[in-house]
């Protein structure tokens, strides 16, 4: 299954299965990249509905519609939304369960979490929401590291249940490493690297159109 387009990233995380949930996380960097991609490629095979769980940033248009150019995607099939607390977000994973078929895309969805280990009480109704969702879509996570260490995805010891594929990414030097942290037909700790030179201009700096003229054009 083509996912994001990047041969050593679609290698390691293959074979997936239709409805099975997909996560990034890590480096910045790479997920913006990885997650910019995976919005246009996916508009290929049907609907596509992209969650944004910040305040502002998190889209470049002139980005998604770079790479609509290499792979031929449909941005009147992208639908974008942008949630600015947690009960926000609740409420448009909740309207998604009802969908069937279609990719759901969640950039950051902890993110408007509390600092405190006692509010992550919602972590575990987003993560239930997100196993919902996925019963009936293919969903893809671009997330955070956890605030309480280094080395899991933030979201709590639930959503780490929930999620069926788990990709971790960082950048060493030159090198992006990308490591399975979880796959059900595969072993855990499998890794690939690949140069950053393949990212190249993914973040930098560019004159864009907002998000609201650029869903009106497309």
């Amino acid at each position: 299954m083509l996912i994001t387009g990047v041969k050593p990233v679609d290698e390691l995380l293959n074979p997936v299965e239709k409805h099975w949930s997909i996560e990034f996380y890590g480096d910045s960097y790479v997920l913006n990249y990885l997650f910019h991609r995976a919005v246009s490629i996916r508009s290929r095979y049907g609907r596509v509905y992209v969650v944004i769980s910040l305040e502002f940033g998190g889209i470049r248009t002139d980005l998604i519609e770079a790479f609509c150019r290499i792979f031929d995607c449909r941005l009147s099939a992208v639908s974008v939304s942008r949630v600015f607390r947690v009960r926000e977000l609740i409420q448009v994973l909740k309207s998604l369960s009802d969908e069937s078929d279609a990719t759901v895309i969640l950039l950051y969805p902890y993110n408007f979490l509390g600092d405190e280990p006692s509010t992550y009480y919602e972590a575990t109704e987003i993560s239930g929401l997100i196993n919902r969702v996925s019963a009936g879509n293919s969903v893809l996570i671009f997330n955070t590291k956890t605030k309480f260490g280094e080395r899991m995805p933030e979201g709590g010891s639930m959503h780490h249940h929930v999620v069926k594929v788990i990709i971790r990414l960082d950048r060493l030097g030159r090198l992006i490493k990308v490591e399975l942290v979880k796959h059900p037909a595969k072993p855990t700790g499998l890794r690939r690297l690949f140069k950053v030179d393949l990212l190249k201009n993914a973040v930098a700096p560019a004159e864009t159109v907002s998000l609201l003229n650029w869903v009106k054009v497309g």
